[in-house]
């Protein structure tokens, strides 16, 4: 089976983030790594961390950098993705 090219992979990787991002509560870097790890998506977590980084600015999510590690959540009134 031929290998994905690598931007599909990273955009795989970034809906997988943008699906585990909840609604109403809010959840961490290594807590979404744990959740990708157990869907088979092995990422190391600086690399989560830099997709976590852009993702706010293009979709509507929160990102609480009161403490570390940050924390995200989609925004109140966002769509999300279906």
């Amino acid at each position: 089976m031929p290998k994905r090219p690598p931007s599909m992979e990273v955009l795989k990787v970034s809906l997988e983030l943008l699906r585990r991002i909840p609604k109403g509560r809010s959840v961490t870097a290594p807590q979404l790594k744990r959740q990708l790890a157990d869907a088979g998506i092995d990422r190391d977590i600086r690399t989560i961390e830099r997709k976590l980084e852009t993702l706010p600015s293009y979709f509507g999510i929160d990102r609480d950098e009161t403490s570390k590690p940050y924390r995200y959540r989609w925004s109140e009134g966002a769509k999300g993705i279906s």
